[in-house]
């Protein structure tokens, strides 16, 4: 009998860290686990409060919760963020403004 997936959510790289670190306090992480977590932690730029305000911030411009995560976890500059435009086309050329600013306001 196969699996079957029935939910997809989108979750950004900071929450992965918070989830496998809170495992890690209670179980040793499985190899995969651990692989996650060291890339997790080598590559969020982010504070979990922040990353959970970018996002709320991000969903009123009605992008996708695709575009929001991967937004959340490159932290994109302009040009970045006019890549990630090219294969979504939930962003537009009104909203990179503003998407550019509430990254900037929610950085380190």
């Amino acid at each position: 009998m196969s699996k079957k997936i029935e939910y997809v959510e989108e979750v950004p790289l900071i929450e992965i860290k918070r989830i496998l670190l809170e495992k890690k306090k209670t179980k040793e992480l499985n190899y995969e686990q651990k692989m996650a977590y060291e890339h997790a932690k080598m590559f969020t730029n982010i504070t979990p409060a922040k990353a959970k305000k970018l996002q709320e911030e991000l969903s009123s411009l009605d992008l996708t919760p695709e575009v929001i995560t991967t937004i959340i976890d490159v932290l994109p500059n302009k040009y970045q963020l006019d890549l990630i435009a090219e294969k979504n086309k939930s962003i537009t050329d009104e909203n990179k403004e503003q998407i550019i600013e509430l990254i900037e306001k929610n950085k380190k």
